[in-house]
């Protein structure tokens, strides 16, 4: 398995071992933890003396204008806390492990963490201010996530009036059956009505799946319902759509971990996957993203990363890539499984399709099956994890 050190990771070791000598390592968690360890299993009690000169620098958060906290866990193991602009700062005394905890903690760290770094060499001036960025951040997403529901109502509105037309079509419809019933003919009465029932389906099945770019949750749901019977559908018009409707559906639940797995990627897939991270980014637990090394016909997973991080500003960039580049694995051996998949309560869903996730299966027209299916977690990791983890571990 392949892991690629970003620039901020780089700064951090050669930050440490310029000033003590030690080699550090970070670990972003899946609870949205960030993890500073010692290479040593045992850790350094120096590099906790570290951290702690480093973070109560006049230039960075001075006691006693800031307060910090010594505790013990229930393993009696030291610790100091600090808490500041919404997040928690924890310093383990006999490991030297520094965490940074919060909602907002990832963005934190990618935003301050260097300053706080060069604000240690630079000359005495003012300590880092207090801030309320990330409560502020958060709120600005309450909003958005308002404006979101208000564009939803606007739209629901839109479906209705195509409901109320396609219902007038159905009474002229019936009306004419009764006509023709009327004078009679309840054999051509019959065949109307079989042909009604089917266009009624047809166009309330329409309007259902293409009114909306991402369905409406109920609209998921019941979709799944009939994928549990497996079918051939369209790529561009039916797969895509499910494709994208059924991740947003799973990252808007915190509890459910979500897995993709594709052996072939493009950069506008991949930037699908990031706009929907980022739209639940208080609530998308992407736990792993599976794609071979080369995935795009020549190019390879690094240079679709490069391509797709272009398509995000410089602040959703570092969030793109601690949040989500951070859980794809590309295994040393070659696959060639397609399906999406979520763990929530010990159970697992599963979509299986023959399609990529990639233009030539999404934008063009083309017909690939698709299943829907659940199990338990521990049927899930056995039949369709482990293997796919066993030739992530396989080396050339």
């Amino acid at each position: 398995m392949a892991t690629e050190e970003t620039t901020l990771e780089k700064s951090i070791k050669n930050f440490v071992y310029s000033k003590i000598q030690e080699q550090v390592y970070l670990e972003v968690g899946k609870n949205l933890t960030i993890y500073i360890k010692h290479r040593s299993k045992h850790g350094s009690i120096a590099l906790a003396m570290f951290w702690l000169r480093v973070m109560r620098h006049q230039n960075n958060y001075p006691m006693p204008k800031y307060s910090y906290k010594e505790l013990y866990d229930q393993k009696g193991n030291d610790k100091i806390i600090l808490k500041v602009d919404d997040i928690t700062i924890t310093v383990f005394n006999k490991t030297g492990t520094l965490t940074i905890q919060g909602t907002m903690a990832l963005e934190w760290f990618l935003n301050r963490f260097l300053y706080i770094m060069e604000a240690y060499d630079a000359p005495i001036c003012i300590p880092q201010p207090q801030t309320t960025i990330y409560r502020q951040y958060t709120e600005n997403w309450k909003k958005l996530e308002v404006d979101d529901k208000m564009k939803k109502v606007a739209e629901e509105e839109k479906t209705k009036e195509k409901e109320e037309k396609a219902l007038e079509i159905v009474q002229i419809r019936n009306q004419v059956i009764t006509d023709v019933r009327a004078r009679g003919d309840n054999a051509e009465a019959e065949k109307l009505e079989k042909a009604a029932k089917s266009a009624t389906n047809d166009l309330a099945e329409e309007l259902e799946l293409m009114t909306f770019d991402l369905w409406p949750d109920s609209v998921v749901e019941s979709q799944l319902k009939k994928l549990q019977t497996p079918c051939v559908k369209d790529g561009s018009t039916y797969i895509y759509k499910l494709w994208k409707s059924l991740l947003n559906y799973w990252f808007k639940d915190t509890n459910r971990k979500v897995y993709l797995v594709s052996p072939f990627l493009d950069a506008d897939r991949l930037v699908d996957v990031c706009h929907l991270i980022i739209q639940n980014r208080l609530t998308a637990n992407l736990d792993i993203f599976y794609v071979n090394q080369q995935c795009n016909r020549e190019q390879r997973i690094f240079e679709v990363k490069q391509k797709a991080l272009k398509s995000f500003d410089a602040k959703d960039q570092m969030f793109v890539e601690y949040k989500i580049y951070s859980s794809i694995v590309y295994p040393m051996q070659k696959f060639h499984c397609k399906f999406i998949a979520a763990i929530k309560d010990e159970q697992a869903e599963i979509l299986v399709t023959s399609a990529s996730f990639h233009g030539d299966h999404f934008t063009c027209s083309n017909m690939d099956t698709l299943h829907f299916s659940t199990m338990s977690e521990s049927e899930f990791i056995e039949k369709f994890l482990c293997p796919i983890q066993a030739s992530a571990n396989v080396r050339k």
